[in-house]
């Protein structure tokens, strides 16, 4: 993943249908939670961030973080984060954790960072999404195809509250007229119909209890 990510840097601005899915999904299961001091851990290029001032962004690979250009950034692993225990009370996850065999580390990093009675807001390529046949891929500015590694977790649940996190609600994005046009400029309105009620992501949000510990 972080070889095709220094790839896809040049050209990753801009935005797909999956990514689409996953910012309407954080607008609607975010609004009017507390964000005072945010982390996006993954956060690319850094645009979800770009306009709040008191979140910073951390990701692995240093070719994203550059091509965003933005200032609040660092570099880092999302299973081994610089920051000290509870400094954040929102933590943004995006679309990450399946390029991890096991993401049971990152959860146990999340669960440290997180400050007590804070959130954590998970989304992942949706595992109907592998079954229909759809990959993480992209096409650089050669216009040649690339597949990331992905990992299918079905487990994310599971996985928060071996952490000392718990569920607040679930939610999935699924294909329908919202992202019609980027099947239109992209694999086609014929592929958009084949699709249509598709889940491409899901999305989690955790909370980390008042004095939350991890399980095991």
């Amino acid at each position: 993943a972080r070889a095709a990510y220094r790839i896809w840097a040049p050209s990753y601005m801009t935005e797909t249908a999956t990514s689409f899915l996953d910012e309407t999904l954080a607008r609607e299961m975010l609004a009017g939670l507390p964000h005072r001091r945010l982390l996006d851990a993954g956060c690319g290029v850094g645009r979800r961030i770009a306009n709040l001032p008191d979140a910073i962004g951390l990701d692995l690979s240093p070719e994203m973080l550059a091509a965003g250009g933005a200032q609040n950034v660092v570099s880092g692993d999302v299973r081994e984060m610089p920051f000290p225990e509870s400094c954040f009370d929102m933590l943004w996850c995006r679309l990450v954790l399946g390029h991890i065999a096991d993401p049971l580390p990152a959860y146990r990093e999340f669960a440290r960072v997180c400050m007590p009675d804070g959130y954590l807001f998970v989304t992942d390529f949706h595992p109907d999404a592998v079954a229909a046949g759809h990959r993480r891929n992209f096409t650089d500015e050669n216009g040649r195809v690339h597949e990331i590694e992905h990992y299918v977790h079905q487990d994310h649940i599971d996985l928060a509250q071996r952490a000392g996190l718990s569920l607040v609600v679930r939610q999935d994005g699924a294909v329908g007229e919202s992202v019609r046009d980027f099947y239109a400029h992209g694999i086609g309105l014929e592929a958009f119909q084949r699709d249509l009620g598709l889940k491409l992501v899901a999305a989690f949000l955790f909370r980390r209890g008042p004095s939350s510990a991890p399980t095991d």
